[in-house]
């Protein structure tokens, strides 16, 4: 009974350890400029090639993108709708766990930062 217990933990610890390895990072953004603007992101592995993962929200509602294991480093493009600035880009970024970058300022001056 006790060695039936024993090699349930140990697989389900191994499960565990194998879901975490193939659990992809994550970049968070904290979406802070004013109300009703409109923010995005996308990344790609390199600066002008096509992203593998984007999305956006109005000013205040936080969004991520999934960065894949397979990806060693990758491009982050961030653009605020209508605005006057230039894409704002970050990269060549490590891929070696979780960021997080948040936005601050008006449709016609904003910047990133890093949390």
């Amino acid at each position: 009974m006790k060695f039936s217990i024993i090699i349930a933990i140990v697989f389900g610890l191994l499960s565990m350890t194998l879901m975490l390895i193939e659990a992809n990072s994550t970049v968070w953004i904290h979406n802070k400029v004013t109300r009703g603007t409109w923010t995005h992101v996308s990344a790609a592995e390199t600066k002008d090639g096509d992203s593998f993962d984007e999305d956006g929200d109005w000013a205040h509602h936080g969004y991520s993108v999934s960065i894949p294991n397979s990806v060693n480093s990758y491009w982050l493009k961030f653009s605020v709708t209508l605005s006057g600035e230039d894409n704002k880009w970050r990269g060549p970024i490590l891929n070696n766990g979780d960021r997080c970058f948040h936005l601050h300022g008006t449709i016609n001056t904003w910047k990133v930062f890093d949390c």
